[in-house]
């Protein structure tokens, strides 16, 4: 999924934030930087999670890609964490508002709600994580075999015809092989079938 996208879209939709969100790879990096202003927030890559293929000769298989939201809020009046706490709910009340049922690309169903919990709490700030997901497709398009079938030629037709024993034929005892005799042909994609006599 691209998170820029979903960037742009907490931007315009979750006016709390003041068009204060961002990308991180990790939360780790974020609290180091003392100088943000609150709220703010911050979109981060989480695991996708594929399920067992459908399809037993090609690839289908349903994914859910996740992402969450990290918000950091003030915590400067209350070391405990109790007012931050009020500022959560307000905010995920705007996150849900912005994110839940959109389609962020075509090829996604509308993003769900899969949790939230407190990640760290100082004197200065409280960040809370909140996850959400989508559910995707991986079909042959997006694997080796569509790639490899690129490469064949184009199949423009075949010919068939068939050359059998009757099993009522008297001399059917008597050959161990066909006949020699065509008692059916056709050709595909054409419509021209025959059974000969």
């Amino acid at each position: 999924m691209q998170l820029e996208v979903i960037i742009q879209a907490l931007r315009e939709r979750c006016p709390s934030f003041a068009n204060r969100v961002g990308g991180a790879a990790q939360f780790k990096l974020l609290p180091e930087n003392a100088s943000l202003t609150v709220p703010c927030a911050f979109v981060l890559p989480l695991d996708d999670s594929p399920k067992e293929s459908k399809a037993e000769n090609s690839v289908r298989q349903q994914m859910v890609d996740s992402f969450s939201v990290i918000v950091a809020i003030s915590n400067a009046t209350d070391e405990r964490g109790q007012g931050g706490v009020s500022s959560v709910k307000s905010l995920r009340t705007e996150l849900w508002a912005g994110l839940l049922g959109w389609q962020p690309d075509v090829d996604y169903n509308g993003i769900n709600y899969e949790g939230g919990s407190l990640l760290a709490l100082d004197r200065a700030r409280l960040w809370y994580q909140f996850e959400f997901g989508a559910e995707m497709e991986i079909g042959p398009e997006d694997g080796w075999q569509d790639t490899s079938l690129v490469g064949l030629p184009h199949f423009d037709g075949i010919t068939f015809t068939s050359d059998y024993i009757d099993p009522a034929d008297p001399n059917r005892l008597t050959a161990s092989h066909q006949d020699g005799r065509t008692e059916v042909a056709f050709s595909v994609p054409q419509n021209d079938a025959a059974i000969l006599p």
